[in-house]
């Protein structure tokens, strides 16, 4: 199942189901994975790699409005599908702070909502909205765009 409006967001590695709060994720570092999960019951919706996210923090005065409206207290979640061929996006480009796909070097900028910093892609990396309940990151909004690649 997709990411549900009002879905707590969870880390995608080891065991600590514990709803992540902004303070969980650092200030312009590389993105941290993160599931969904059910809020009713804690169990991530792990079941397929579209619903993996990267989650990313950041000054909200340098993000661009439409970054910042999809955003909580400067955290956003774009997905790990790259828009150009579909692959995972693993790699991190530490001095310009920018996303890199490992299998055509797509680039996207997370302060630009996920926008194409260097082609093939075309399209940018969809992002879902985010906000708080209590302390905790919850989906607000469906993705902003199709997720999936075009040359697949």
């Amino acid at each position: 199942m997709a990411p549900q409006v009002g879905d707590i967001l969870v880390r995608a590695s080891g065991k600590d189901m514990t709803p992540l709060k902004p303070d969980d994720i650092v200030l312009d570092a590389r993105p941290i994975n993160a599931w969904p999960a059910d809020p009713a019951t804690g169990l991530p919706r792990d079941g397929t790699l579209f619903n993996l996210l990267l989650l990313s923090r950041w000054n909200p005065a340098e993000m661009t409005a439409d970054a910042q409206a999809n955003a909580v207290d400067g955290v956003i979640a774009n997905t790990v599908i790259c828009t150009h061929a579909g692959c995972e996006i693993t790699d991190w480009v530490e001095d310009q702070k920018i996303l890199e796909c490992p299998c055509h070097l797509s680039r996207f900028n997370l302060r630009q909502n996920g926008a194409v910093a260097q082609g093939p892609a075309a399209r940018k990396l969809p992002a879902l909205g985010l906000a708080l309940s209590g302390a905790n990151i919850v989906v607000a909004k469906t993705f902003d765009g199709r997720l999936g690649g075009d040359a697949e």
